[in-house]
Order: structure tokens, then sequence, then C-alpha cells
């Protein structure tokens, strides 16, 4: 399973409408699925808290994109 980056937990939360809205408009502006885009903004969220988090693969993110 070499380059490929397992996603078998899922997270769910209940957001406002206007959050879920502009999620999916921010998205869809940058080509993304509303997963990807979360799963990358929660990643830069936690990096800045300081959370250690192991590097993602390039060739996956462009693959998952």
């Amino acid at each position: 399973m070499s380059g490929l980056l397992r996603r078998d937990a899922v997270l769910r939360l209940k957001v406002e409408t206007d959050l879920a809205r502009a999620v999916d408009t921010a998205a869809r502006r940058r080509g993304q699925t509303v997963s990807e885009f979360v799963r990358q903004s929660v990643r830069a969220q936690l990096q800045a808290d300081g959370v250690s988090l192991p590097p993602l693969d390039v060739a996956v993110q462009r693959e998952a994109a």
C-alpha cells in the first residue's frame, strides 16, 4: 500500500448552516471536495496549535484534491 493514505476514521460534527455553506463555497473555489478542504483546514490549525502530525505524501495530496 505504498503511497496510499488510509482514511478509515470518520469525524462527524454539526455546524451552523452558514458555516456549512461557507465551507462548501471555499472548497468549490479551490476545486476540492468538502472533505479534502476540511482535512486540510483542520490539519493546518492543529499544526498552528503545535500539534505534531506526520507529513502527507505529496502524491497523495495531489490525488485527493
